[in-house]
C-alpha cells in the first residue's frame, strides 16, 4: 500500500484526525501520547486529535447475551460523527468486542467484516481518509476479571471469555491486513504487541500486559508509535519517561487533562448509546478551554528543561546522550578521552549494527553520532534534517566541523546525498553494501529481489511515480559526478554474493565511474559474502583508509 505520508515525509501543518473505537480508544492513552509528542516536539504543526471512542462498542452490531446492556455500534453514530467533526482522517480500531468473546464463527466474522467495510465506505464518502488499525491481541495470561472458559460452553462474555479468544482476534487482525484496496492506510499493532509481550516475559515471566483486554501504558505507547510511523513516517525507538511514569511529567499531566476534557465533550456532543454518560462541557466551551490549555502546554514545552532535553546514560561503558531534535531522535556516544579536534563518525542508518569500525574509532577517541531518519531513503527532506542535526551537534557539543559518514545498506543513500549537497561538512564516506541504485533496490528492476513495500515508501518520500523516478536520475549512481567534483574520498566494502543489493548494479559501477572522474575511491570485495554480515570483523583496512584521508 502506498504510505499515507507524502513527499519528504513532511508533517501537515493542520489536520483533524478522528479516532473511532471501543474502550481501548475511549481510554485514550495512546492518543494522549501522540498529542504530547506533537505539542512538545512539533509546535509549528497544529494537529487536532479527536477521541470519539466509546466503551463496549463494536463495528459488527453484535452483543453477547450476558452483557449488561446491548453493546453500542459505531454505525449508530458514525454519520453524525463525520458531519459534526468534519475530519481529514479517521482512525478505526475495532475487533476486541466484535467476536463477543466467543469461539470463532463465520457469522460473527462476516458481521465484523461488513461493519468495517461499511465504516470505511462512509468515511470516504465524507471526503476523509480511512485508516484502519488491527485489533490488539487478547492476553489470557493477564486476564483476572473473571474466568476463562473452555470450548463447548453454551455462553461466553467479556467477564467469562473463551480461553483461546486470542485465536479469534488473530484471524480478525489478519483479515484487516488484507484491506489495502479499501483503507487508505493500515496500522498493524496485533502481532507487534504480541512480540512486545514475548520480549517482556523473557526477563519477567509474570509481566502483566494490562487486564487481558485493555493494554497497559507500554501497549498504548506501541499503538501511538505505530500510528506515528504509518501516518507521518516518524520512527521512535526511545520510550518517553511519562509512558511508564506519567505522574512524573507535569507536561504530560497537562496534555492528559486537556485530552480528557475534549474527549468527553466531543463524545457527548456526537452522542452514543452506552448508558454511561461522561460529565462534559458543551463543545463550544470545551474547545475554547482546550485552546487555552494547548497554548499553555506549548509554553511549558518550550522551556529549556523540556525542549531538546538531553538524557544521559551509560552505553557499553561509554557516556551516551539522547535528545530530540525537530521531532526526531538523536544520540551521541562519547569516548573516554576525546581525540584531538573531537572527530566524529556519523552512522547514517542502523546504529550499532556490525559496528566493528565504529567501536574501534570510539576507543581511539572519536564520537559516534546517529539521527533517526528511518524510511526516508535519503530524500531531500532527510538531507535537510541531517544538516540541522550536524549544525546542532557541532554547536552544542563542540564536535569537529566535518564528519566521517558511514552509510550501511540503504544508509548509503543518506550518506551520498548529504555529502553531495554539503561536501564542505564531510571528510569522507565509508559505504558498506550500499544502495547506490534505487532501481536495483528497492525498485527490483534488475537482478536484485527488490522490496515492494520499501519501493512504495521510497516513491512516496521522493514525491514521484515509478515513471517519473525512472526519468529523474535520483540515484547516487546517476549523480557520481557531483561527489567526485567535491573530491571526497570514498571507501566501499561489499560482498560479491549480495542478492538484494547486487554489487554489479551498485558498488562496482559506482566505483568505476568515480575512478574515471578522478575521485579517490577504494572498493573492498568480500568473496562469497551476501548482504550480511556487514563490515569487517577485523576493521583495520577501514580504519587505515579513514586515518589516511580524514586528516585534512
Amino acid at each position: 500500500m502506498k504510505p499515507l505520508y507524502g513527499k519528504d515525509s513532511a508533517i501537515p501543518s493542520n489536520k483533524k484526525i478522528v479516532f473511532l473505537g471501543d474502550s481501548i480508544t475511549d481510554e485514550g492513552t495512546f492518543i494522549a501520547f501522540m498529542d504530547a509528542y506533537f505539542l512538545q516536539h512539533l509546535q509549528g504543526h497544529h494537529l487536532t486529535l479527536v477521541n470519539l471512542g466509546v466503551s463496549s462498542e463494536t463495528a459488527s452490531g453484535l452483543s453477547e447475551p450476558e452483557h449488561p446492556f446491548p453493546r453500542p455500534c459505531v454505525h449508530e453514530r458514525i454519520d453524525r460523527a463525520l458531519s459534526e467533526c468534519k475530519p481529514d482522517w479517521v482512525v478505526l480500531c475495532y475487533g476486541m468486542n466484535d467476536g463477543i468473546y466467543y469461539p470463532f464463527s463465520e457469522d460473527r466474522f462476516e458481521a465484523y467484516q461488513k461493519g468495517i467495510l461499511s465504516a470505511i465506505a462512509k468515511i470516504k464518502q465524507a471526503g476523509a481518509k480511512a485508516i484502519l488499525m488491527t485489533p490488539p491481541p487478547f492476553d489470557a495470561k493477564s486476564f483476572e476479571a473473571g474466568s476463562l472458559m473452555p470450548i463447548g460452553q453454551s455462553s461466553y462474555s467479556y467477564a467469562s471469555p473463551f480461553a483461546q479468544y486470542e485465536d479469534v482476534l488473530k484471524r480478525y487482525a489478519d483479515w484487516v491486513l488484507t484491506l489495502e484496496g479499501s483503507a487508505d492506510a493500515i496500522v498493524p499493532i496485533h502481532d507487534q504487541m504480541l512480540r512486545l509481550w514475548e520480549k517482556k516475559r523473557e526477563t519477567d515471566p509474570h509481566y502483566a500486559t494490562g487486564d487481558g483486554i485493555h493494554p497497559n501504558a507500554e501497549g498504548h505507547w506501541l499503538i501511538a508509535s505505530s500510528l506515528l510511523r504509518v501516518l507521518f513516517n516518524i520512527t521512535l525507538e526511545q520510550i518517553p519517561e511519562y509512558v511508564l511514569q506519567p505522574s512524573s511529567s507535569a507536561l504530560f499531566r497537562a496534555v492528559q487533562q486537556r485530552h480528557r476534557l475534549l474527549s468527553s465533550a466531543w463524545k457527548e456532543h456526537v452522542g452514543h448509546t452506552n448508558p454511561s454518560k461522561a460529565e462534559a462541557l458543551p463543545i463550544e466551551l470545551a474547545l475554547q478551554k482546550g485552546a487555552i490549555m494547548a497554548s499553555e502546554i506549548r509554553e511549558r514545552a518550550a522551556v529549556p528543561g523540556n525542549k531538546n532535553k538531553i538524557k544521559t546514560s551509560v552505553w557499553k561503558g561509554y557516556e551516551r546522550v539522547d535528545f530530540m531534535l525537530d521531532g526526531r531522535e538523536g544520540l551521541l556516544i562519547f569516548p573516554k578521552q576525546f581525540a584531538s579536534g573531537k572527530p566524529w563518525v556519523w552512522r547514517a542508518e542502523f546504529f550499532d549494527a556490525f559496528a566493528y569500525a565504529d567501536m574501534a574509532l570510539l576507543e581511539q577517541g572519536w564520537v559516534i553520532a546517529y539521527y533517526r531518519l528511518s524510511n526516508m531513503y535519503g530524500c531531500p527532506g532527510a538531507v535537510d534534517r541531517m544538516h540541522s542535526f550536524q549544525s546542532y551537534v557541532t554547536n552544542a557539543f563542540g564536535l569537529a566541523p566535518k564528519t566521517v559518514l558511514f552509510g550501511f545498506s540503504r544508509g548509503g543513500l543518506y550518506a551520498f546525498n548529504y555529502a553531495a549537497k554539503y561536501p564542505e561538512h564531510v571528510k569522507l564516506l565509508y559505504l558498506d553494501a550500499p544502495v547506490l541504485n534505487m532501481l536495483s533496490w528497492p525498485g527490483g528492476k534488475g537482478e536484485g529481489t527488490g522490496a515492494a513495500i520499501e519501493w512504495e515508501e521510497c516513491l512516496s518520500v521522493y514525491g514521484m511515480t515509478e515513471e517519473s523516478f525512472n526519468l529523474a536520475g535520483c540515484s547516487p549512481l546517476d549523480r557520481v559526478d557531483e561527489l567526485a567534483a567535491a573530491s571526497i574520498p570514498v571507501l566501499i566494502v561489499a560482498g560479491d554474493a549480495d542478492v538484494p543489493v547486487p554489487i554489479a548494479e551498485n558498488a562496482i559501477p559506482f566505483e568505476q565511474r568515480y575512478r574515471q572522474l578522478g575521485g579517490t575511491i577504494k572498493l573492498i570485495v568480500k568473496p562469497g559474502v551476501g548482504h550480511h554480515p556487514h563490515s569487517l570483523e577485523q576493521p583495520e583496512p577501514i580504519l587505515a583508509f579513514i586515518h589516511a584521508h580524514a586528516q585534512h
